[in-house]
């Protein structure tokens, strides 16, 4: 009898401690995405932690690309779950896209509320306002910077006067900082409309369409000649503390040198601003195609960019 109570005894002490124990030391992680509509138009998608809301981790927004009228957010959506798996909450925003509007002015009020939704409701999932990071790709850095420099000086889009959005970084990979302009415009146009015609090229002719009905005689969405109206050193923060340029030198898109005009007028016209401009060896989708493939050079790279401002 006495050893069956002490048998017993021993078997409940080792039960409870496993049980005990276990609970201590483990959490239970539910990475979720959620879509949510922003606007009456656009989507967003937030990838969190629901096990973390309680928390105020850091925050990155993603702008996809596709020369303003092809993309998604489901496309880049390694992207969400990269930084999601990296303690990070990440959005990333749907847009309009050309030829459902042919203004860039509509896309860049798509970006700053998906922005302003961002900084209202991002505590909701675990994210901190205070410590967002804005990226793009491509066209999606162009607008994205865009965005970011209108809101800052507090233009008007579409008869509204945007405010300035408070960002620790804006990182611009592969964007294009400098928009052709006059012949040079229309003979690009013209390029992409014929090399649309080579069979498994047909993307590049709406390409060169949404161009034609998006730039032509049209100005104010070339960032750095918005900035070249300013005096030196006349502007004290436009928008992030820190933007980062990441271009590469085998980039047939969007050339090595794109970033040049927009970081000249920067350093120019704002006083309290950080810098940096990296160059790789690779394509237009470089850093993304890393992302994609899980290539952990690649990946610490881009971590690297984000966590700098922290």
């Amino acid at each position: 009898m006495k050893l069956f109570l002490f048998n017993s005894i021993a078997i409940i002490i080792a039960l409870l401690s496993f049980g005990f124990g276990e609970s201590k030391v483990i959490t239970e992680h539910e990475l979720i995405k959620k879509t949510i509509n922003y606007t009456d138009y656009s989507d967003l998608d937030v990838y969190y932690d629901s096990a973390l809301i309680h928390s105020r981790r850091p925050v990155v927004v993603h702008v996809h690309g596709g020369g303003w009228c092809e993309g998604s957010k489901d496309k880049e959506s390694y992207i969400g779950e990269f930084f999601q798996n990296n303690d990070y909450i990440s959005v990333l925003v749907n847009y309009r896209l050309y030829p459902e509007t042919e203004s860039i002015d509509d896309m860049v009020e798509d970006i700053y509320n998906a922005l302003h939704w961002t900084v209202k409701n991002i505590h909701k999932y675990g994210g901190d306002k205070s410590q967002i990071t804005l990226m793009g790709h491509s066209a999606g850095a162009h607008l994205a910077t865009l965005t970011t420099v209108k809101a800052a000086l507090k233009m008007t889009v579409n008869d509204q006067k945007l405010k300035p959005i408070y960002l620790r970084n804006l990182i611009s990979l592969n964007g294009r900082h400098k928009i052709d302009e006059g012949d040079e415009l229309l003979a690009g146009i013209e390029q992409l409309k014929q090399l649309g015609n080579i069979p498994g090229l047909s993307f590049l002719g709406l390409y060169g369409e949404a161009r034609e009905h998006l730039l032509v005689g049209k100005d104010g969405y070339d960032q750095s000649k918005i900035l070249k109206s300013y005096g030196d050193k006349s502007i004290l923060s436009l928008g992030a503390e820190k933007y980062t340029f990441v271009e590469c030198d085998e980039d047939n898109v969007d050339p090595l040198g794109l970033s040049e005009p927009m970081i000249e007028q920067l350093k120019r016209t704002v006083r309290r601003v950080t810098i940096d401009h990296k160059i790789y060896h690779g394509g237009h989708s470089y850093i993304l195609d890393g992302i994609q493939n899980k290539d952990a050079e690649i990946e610490q790279e881009l971590l690297n960019m984000v966590e700098s401002i922290y």
